[in-house]
C-alpha cells in the first residue's frame, strides 16, 4: 500500500509540476517576457500597458519606460471615459445638446483622467540585453470609476455654489431695480 501511495504522491506532484509549466508562457524569441508583446487582459480589475526604452543610462530608460508605459494607461482611460461621455450624450437625446453642458462634461472627462492616473503602478521590468527597458504597469480599473465619481460630485458642488450666486445676484438685481423705478 505505501508503494501506491508513493506512486500517486509522486504522480500528482509530476502533474502539478507540469500544469505550472504549462501555465507560464514561454518567453518571445529575443528572451524577453512574453508580456512585452502580450499584454495580460484576462482580469476585470486591473488594465495593462506596456511601455520600452532605451536611453543612456539604465535609470533614464526606466523612467521613460515607465513614463510611456503610464501614458499608455492614459490613453486608454481617455478612451474609455470619452466613450461612455459619448454614449451618454447619444442616449440622452436633445436634452443634453446644450454647447454649455457639453462642454463641462468634456472638462469633467479631461480632469478624471487627469486624477485616475494616480493608481498606476509597475508590475514587472525587464532590461534587455542591448539595454532598453520594458514596464508592465498596472492600473485598477476601480480607481478610473472612483475618479469619475469624485470629479461629478466636485462638479455637482461647483454648480450648487455657481447656481445659489446666480440666485443671489438676481435678487440684488432685483431689489436695486425697485429701489431705481421712478413712479409716475
Amino acid at each position: 500500500m505505501n508503494k501506491r501511495f508513493l506512486a500517486l504522491v509522486c504522480s500528482a506532484g509530476l502533474l502539478l509540476v507540469l500544469a505550472g509549466c504549462a501555465s507560464t508562457p514561454k518567453p518571445n524569441a529575443d528572451g524577453s517576457p512574453y508580456w512585452t508583446t502580450s499584454t495580460p487582459n484576462n482580469t476585470r480589475t486591473l488594465h495593462f500597458e506596456v511601455g520600452s526604452a532605451k536611453m543612456s543610462t539604465p535609470q533614464l530608460s526606466l523612467l521613460r519606460a515607465e513614463s510611456a508605459a503610464k501614458d499608455a494607461i492614459g490613453r486608454w482611460a481617455s478612451t474609455t471615459v470619452d466613450n461612455a461621455l459619448v454614449t451618454f450624450v447619444e442616449e440622452a437625446g436633445e436634452s443634453l445638446r446644450n454647447q454649455q453642458t457639453l462642454e463641462v462634461l468634456q472638462n469633467l472627462s479631461v480632469q478624471t483622467v487627469n486624477i485616475a492616473l494616480r493608481g498606476v503602478s509597475v508590475a514587472e521590468r525587464y532590461t534587455a540585453p542591448d539595454g532598453t527597458v520594458w514596464v508592465l504597469s498596472s492600473y485598477p480599473v476601480k480607481n478610473l470609476k472612483d475618479a469619475y465619481k469624485q470629479q461629478t460630485d466636485a462638479l455637482e458642488r461647483k454648480l450648487e455654489i455657481a447656481e445659489a450666486k446666480s440666485d443671489l445676484m438676481m435678487a440684488y438685481l432685483e431689489s436695486q431695480l425697485e429701489n431705481d423705478v421712478v413712479e409716475p
